[in-house]
């Protein structure tokens, strides 16, 4: 999907000179050198590959990032306004664009985005047996536990929960999985990612009306969701466990403490049996540790049992 909405140019340097399998963001702004993330580190190129300095790096023009978005709009902003309203695209194989540019509102509500300026485009890496270091910490002799992935964002969370629900399909272990995919980011989408063979999905809903109709429909063992944020996400959560139903969710922060620190944790302290730390500024999908229902570390990454 890359190659339809990228520059020409741009997209036979990224595949023939450095390879899109390391990279995991492109960051276009108007007017500045193109930047990438590589396993977690800032990286800069031309014509001929990776260049040293910020200076030297190949520059992004304004077309160049306005005709990132038209293309991935085919040619059709209208169509994709309301996707953009939330300030990002999801492309068909799970690629997210973040824009920037000028926010229109209209009755203190956001109309439509206009004028630009920068996009930054993630692409999803399928990094199989990443959670298998710690697979049998979330499930044992007395089935799933309910687990929270922890990290900062790029670190690999959507990555670490699309292997451990394929992991669980690929045992047999019959569970039927419902994946509420807010995004399109873990299925997709189209729901053309590899997510396992006993998956429900429902996507871009929000995670409330999402958990409702699926555990009234589908009977769910397991619900995935990504990103908690708002209120409502954490009240769903606390529904569904409710209902006997197990969580795999994750959350945007860097580590237990300042989980602890959220405002909204007090709804849901006590509901996970697992929290699944990653490791920052390294590649994505790189356990830290794991902590148990009271939070006393468990297991750190490379293999240490505590």
């Amino acid at each position: 999907m890359l190659n339809k909405i990228l520059d020409a140019n741009i997209y036979k340097i990224l595949s023939q000179k450095i390879g899109f399998n390391k990279i995991n963001e492109i960051r276009f702004r108007e007017n500045k050198p193109i930047v990438l993330n590589v396993d977690g580190q800032v990286k800069f190129f031309d014509s001929n590959g990776f260049v040293l300095s910020y200076e030297k790096g190949l520059k992004a023009s304004k077309k160049m990032v306005e005709d990132i978005i038209y293309k991935a709009s085919e040619f059709s902003i209208y169509s994709i306004n309301e996707e953009l309203k939330q300030g990002f695209l999801v492309l068909d194989g799970g690629e997210r664009i973040g824009v920037c540019g000028t926010i229109i509102t209209e009755n203190q509500k956001i109309k439509t985005i206009t004028n630009f300026t920068s996009v930054n485009i993630r692409i999803p890496h399928e990094i199989k047996n990443c959670s298998i270091p710690i697979f049998k910490h979330l499930i044992d002799e007395n089935g799933l536990k309910n687990i929270l992935i922890i990290s900062p964002p790029g670190q690999g969370k959507t990555t670490f929960i699309r292997d451990f629900i394929y992991q669980l399909t690929e045992r047999n272990l019959f569970y039927n999985i419902l994946i509420i995919d807010e995004r399109g980011e873990i299925a997709g989408k189209n729901n053309k990612l590899e997510v396992g063979k006993f998956c429900d999905i429902i996507s871009f809903s929000d995670k409330h009306t999402g958990f409702l109709q699926g555990i009234r429909a589908m009977n769910p063992h397991l619900i995935v969701t990504d990103e908690l944020g708002g209120s409502e996400d954490f009240d769903a959560i606390n529904y569904a466990v409710n209902c006997g139903v197990k969580i795999l969710a994750t959350i945007h922060a860097d580590s237990i403490n300042q989980l602890k620190q959220k405002k909204e944790f007090v709804k849901i302290e006590n509901l996970f049996d697992r929290y699944v730390v990653l490791k920052k500024g390294v590649k994505p999908g790189v356990i830290e540790a794991v902590y148990n229902h009271s939070m006393q570390k468990i297991f750190i990454g490379g293999g240490q049992m505590v």
